[in-house]
């Protein structure tokens, strides 16, 4: 079974180099730069995994834990990492309250980020 994923943050070079990461590792995925786009898609579709940025260019500064938010209820068996240059130990706990299951730290090796989405989605099933 291919893994969908669902990649969200309002930087394009990160969208870009998450979806060529993942798609050579054979991943579907899908990739959003606005957190009001990202909610659409969550209540509309269904993704195995959820990689999320903090601040996704919104008035409050924190629009991915919305985002995490909704997709936990929404898609209760998903990995949701959060991914953040924003990781002191508030946005963490933050973080995990909303439903992450994970937050990796901006920036990181590729192979963290695939390791924390395959763990989330794994502890899952």
């Amino acid at each position: 079974m291919t893994p969908r994923l669902l990649v969200l943050d309002d930087d394009g070079a990160i969208l870009a180099l998450l979806r060529s990461y993942f798609a050579g590792l054979g991943w579907s995925v899908q990739v959003c730069a606005q957190a009001p786009q990202a909610l659409q898609i969550i209540d509309s579709d269904s993704y195995d995994a959820v990689i999320c940025d903090l601040h996704l260019g919104g008035a409050n500064g924190a629009e991915g834990l919305e985002v995490v938010s909704r997709a936990r209820r929404r898609w209760p068996r998903a990995g949701v990492v959060l991914f953040t240059g924003a990781a002191g130990l508030g946005v963490r706990g933050a973080a995990l309250e909303a439903g992450a299951d994970d937050v990796v730290p901006k920036p990181a090796p590729l192979a963290r980020l695939r390791e924390a989405a395959v763990l989330a989605m794994k502890s899952k099933q």
